[in-house]
């Protein structure tokens, strides 16, 4: 095995015997099926706004921004957004250079049901994992007539 590998796969050991939540992330429990190991490559999601409060007629556009990590470059990764109402993307892939550790990813959601609503990220390979969920309130204000 190539020394780089090796030194990389005990910083995997180390880093996961230390989780890290990073600001702004949203937490709670991970979709069934979901392994709490760390597992590389990562993802955390941010939606854009938190909540939103008005006229549902025409829906409102909520942004999610999602950042995926890996350890060893290049790589290939596939994921696909997931959603709070069970509906999914289709499958992307990204890719990382030699060296570049992080790509930033987004997604909208165009919405007019009243409540709370979340988005995840789902990495389907190199290894299967997800990210946390990031979650939106919105409050219509008009009456359905």
């Amino acid at each position: 095995m190539h020394w780089t590998r090796m030194a990389a796969i005990a910083a995997l050991s180390v880093a996961a015997a230390i989780p890290a939540t990073p600001a702004g992330a949203v937490t709670g429990p991970p979709p069934a099926g979901a392994s709490g190991a760390l597992a590389y490559p990562t993802a955390n999601v941010w939606v854009s706004p938190t909540s939103w409060s008005g006229d549902c007629s025409r829906g409102h556009t909520f942004t999610f921004t999602g950042q995926i990590s890996v350890l060893l470059t290049p790589e290939t990764v596939r994921y696909r957004w997931i959603r709070s109402d069970n509906a999914s993307a289709p499958i992307q892939e990204v890719h990382f250079g030699l060296g570049q550790t992080t790509r930033s990813v987004s997604t909208t959601w165009l919405i007019g049901a009243p409540g709370t609503h979340s988005e995840a990220i789902e990495i389907l390979s190199p290894t299967h994992s997800y990210s946390n969920w990031a979650s939106f309130n919105l409050r219509c204000t008009n009456t359905p007539g």
